[in-house]
Formats: structure tokens, C-alpha cells, sequence
């Protein structure tokens, strides 16, 4: 039986943005490879970039 290894991540706004920044840049200079490999950093573009508009909102005065 293979188990799959969950980790969680605390970053600060900046280090965020870096991470959004360095996962576009890796999608956008794609050299080939497998697929999944692929896919993976496009579900971790769209998480990414959901944690950078939840702290938009969170920090926005209501």
C-alpha cells in the first residue's frame, strides 16, 4: 500500500507572491515532460492564486 504524504505550507504575502510568480514562470517556460507533472503545477497555480485573493479580501475594510 502506497501512502500519500500531505504537507501544509505557512507562507507570508510576499513569499506567496514569489511561489504564484516562480509556478507561472515554470508553466510558461514548459519544456516537455510528463503530463502529470504538468497538470500538477496548473492545480497549483489556481490554489496559489486563491490563497493570494482570499488575502486581498481578508484584508480589505469593510
Amino acid at each position: 500500500m502506497h501512502e500519500e504524504i500531505v504537507a501544509s505550507l505557512h507562507l507570508d504575502l510576499r513569499s506567496l507572491k514569489l511561489e504564484y510568480k516562480t509556478t507561472c514562470d515554470a508553466l510558461r517556460n514548459w519544456p516537455g515532460g510528463p503530463a502529470e507533472e504538468q497538470e500538477f503545477l496548473e492545480y497549483k497555480k489556481q490554489e496559489l492564486f486563491r490563497a493570494l485573493v482570499e488575502h486581498t479580501f481578508q484584508d480589505e475594510p469593510v
